[in-house]
């Protein structure tokens, strides 16, 4: 789940890259609780906050299926080793994990990915 604080982390790496940040509460209505070390005044609003928030969110059901499809691929990467020969159907399988993310996925309400046609798996 995305919360204003994951927000606010994200907004302090791009404005403040090289000072550490410091949240006091969950910056659910304001800023008041977030504070830089180096005592410098934010770069960022709460509004700002609001829009990278809907911005994370609107993202992350195709970052989790991007993780998901990496953890198949690194699962099946033995198929592509050097010393072997892929089946047509092993290199069907990996083609089409490529190319899962031209796919609309969503989440549920549990935040579980759904949407998403996943290939099987070769026998071989």
């Amino acid at each position: 789940m995305i919360t204003n604080v994951v927000a606010v982390f994200e907004l302090a790496k791009i404005y403040h890259p090289n000072t550490g940040i410091i949240i006091q509460g969950d910056a659910d209505t304001d800023l008041s609780g977030v504070t830089l070390e180096d005592d410098s005044t934010l770069a960022f609003t709460f509004d700002d906050v609001i829009v990278k928030k809907a911005e994370l969110e609107s993202a992350e059901p195709l970052r989790q299926l991007r993780q998901q499809r990496n953890r198949l691929l690194a699962q099946s990467d033995w198929m592509a080793v050097s010393d072997r020969t892929m089946t047509q159907a092993q290199i069907d399988y990996r083609q089409a994990l490529r190319d899962i993310t031209t796919q609309t996925p969503s989440l549920d309400s549990n935040g579980q990915l759904t949407g998403v046609n996943w290939p099987t798996p070769p026998n071989d």
